[in-house]
């Protein structure tokens, strides 16, 4: 069931988000899987050579954190402008992904015929959602210092500053409380944290290779263990110029809303200037689109009419 973007009574102005704008959004979030046993790397090669250890054989909380962050802070941007959007049961799109940490982010999406479908990004200031296809036609958006209080956490609950770890540039914050890490059954390793908002708590579980040290997969829950979201990687290959291991594949859940989408990335390159960053991280005007501030207390979120 779709959420619906509707003023309060005595305004007119209402529309659904539908799946897609959904999950495009959430693709504004979290990081990453895919990751082998520490006995086979396949998914962590470069070429064919697997990535050297990263981590000793028990290795502390502090040496998890140091490792991922080491490979973090070598990425000031990313672009990837050969991408591709999968959704079930949507044709495939082609996308271009750009990321500046910590809140610039950017993903569109078109196709050949129609031209361009989605529009998801954020900036310094706030973020924005647009969908070609969305009834009515509007531009969602929302300031970063006014989404805690706002509907827009009902239309996304994460973070703009999580975007970047869709791309593997993955932090464990210190105002959170982290534990582990812990072994897991396949080998693997796990870093449990405890994550403070303004509305209440909620808690993350990140899975790491316990040999190369990347992070292999996110997932956030609420205080009850309602899973939220969760992100998986892989195809992790290191990018030359700055020696990070980044992932060429991301699978995105939302299992509350029944949401889920791959995104798969080429020609990624980092740490080079954009070529028109005024325009790129600038809120779009499409035309015929009316903007609508999701912090607007007129504006509520919930099932479209008749459902």
């Amino acid at each position: 069931m779709s959420p619906t973007v509707a003023p309060a009574a005595g305004r007119s102005r209402t529309g659904t988000v539908s799946r897609v704008a959904v999950l495009a959004v959430v693709a504004a979030a979290v990081a990453s899987s895919g990751a082998s046993c520490p006995h086979a790397l396949r998914g962590y090669q470069v070429g064919t050579m697997p990535l050297p250890r990263m981590l000793p054989p028990q290795p502390t909380l502090e040496q998890v954190i140091a490792a991922v962050h080491d490979n973090t802070d070598r990425v000031r941007s990313v672009t990837a402008p050969q991408a591709t959007l999968l959704v079930p049961g949507v044709p495939r799109l082609s996308a271009r992904v750009a990321c500046e940490p910590p809140r610039r982010f950017r993903l569109q999406a078109q196709t050949s015929l129609t031209g361009p479908e989605l529009d998801i990004g954020s900036n310094d200031d706030l973020f924005w959602l647009w969908l070609r296809q969305h009834k009515p036609p509007i531009t969602a958006f929302c300031r970063h210092d006014q989404y805690a209080a706002s509907a827009a956490r009902r239309l996304l609950p994460i973070r703009a500053d999580w975007m970047p770890e869709l791309l593997g540039l993955v932090r464990f914050r210190p105002e959170d409380q982290h534990q582990g890490p812990f072994p897991t059954a396949d080998g693997r390793i796990e870093i449990r944290s405890r994550i403070v908002q303004p509305d209440g708590e909620i808690y993350k579980s990140t899975i790491l290779d316990a040999t190369t040290g990347l992070v292999a997969e996110q997932h956030l829950f609420t205080t009850s263990g309602e899973r939220m979201a969760s992100v998986r990687t892989s195809r992790h290959r290191v990018d030359p110029p700055s020696g990070a291991a980044l992932p060429h594949k991301v699978e995105v859940s939302w299992p509350t809303s029944q949401v889920d989408f791959t995104i798969e990335l080429a020609g990624i390159s980092t740490n080079s200037p954009t070529a028109d960053p005024g325009q790129l991280w600038q809120m779009p005007a499409y035309p015929g689109y009316e903007p609508v501030d999701l912090a607007d207390p007129s504006i509520t979120i919930g099932p479209p009419a008749g459902e």
